[in-house]
């Protein structure tokens, strides 16, 4: 049976796309790349395949510009980025008046936070702990 190996990529669709990819490069340091259509930014996260050990360029995530306005309102979606060092991006961000969620969480595999970013999605900074090392 074909099963999911992993997240391809995070795509959010913004009012302001331009204006959003800025605040992800300036807050989270995401350099993005804006994509040949003019209207779309990105950037492709480097990561190793577990079974073959090969580096992949993948996932991407991408701003897309919204086709028709979206409303203030939407909710019901969150992105998941690793981060190599969870406290000092907090710091970082807080440095920076970006409002960080008060409940964090710490367990074997990993630490959690959550903050939102300029058009009210909320996002999860994830730093994972290995019990032997990175691969």
């Amino acid at each position: 049976m074909a099963t999911v190996k992993g997240l391809g990529g995070a795509f959010l669709y913004s009012n302001d796309a331009t204006r959003l990819a800025q605040w992800y490069r300036a807050n989270l340091g995401l350099e993005m790349d804006s994509h040949p259509n003019g209207s779309e930014h990105y950037v492709v996260l480097r990561t190793r395949d577990i079974d073959s050990q090969r580096v992949r360029e993948n996932p991407v995530f991408a701003i897309k510009q919204a086709a028709r306005t979206l409303p203030d309102d939407r909710s019901g979606f969150m992105v998941n980025l690793r981060v190599d060092d969870l406290d000092a991006m907090l710091r970082q961000l807080r440095g920076r008046g970006v409002e960080v969620e008060p409940e964090t969480i710490e367990w074997t595999l990993g630490k959690h936070a959550w903050i939102r970013d300029l058009d009210g999605n909320r996002v999860e900074l994830f730093e994972e702990l290995f019990a032997e090392g990175p691969v």
